[in-house]
């Protein structure tokens, strides 16, 4: 696994603004990204860390695919960070 390629997509996709974080979730095409309730928000972090970190790692293998196949998110930001 690219830990450090996962690191820096979690670090682009902070930078974004709700609107553009709302975008993305549209965007991708097998996301089970959600808003979650306050309740299922709870309930993950009583979840063992093992667990926890295995749901995340399978939602980020999920945005490398995106990043690494898709060029849309380099349209969103053209100009800013990337130059081409």
């Amino acid at each position: 696994m690219n830990t450090v390629l996962i690191d820096s997509i979690v670090q682009l996709i902070q930078t974004l603004s709700p609107q553009e974080q709302h975008l993305l979730i549209q965007k991708l095409p097998h996301s089970q990204i959600k808003e979650l309730s306050l309740e299922a928000r709870c309930a993950f972090l009583k979840k063992p860390i093992a667990e926890r970190r295995a749901m995340l790692a399978r939602q980020a293998e999920g945005l490398i695919d995106h990043y690494e196949h898709s060029s849309e998110w380099r349209d969103l930001m053209a100009g800013d960070i990337i130059d081409g």
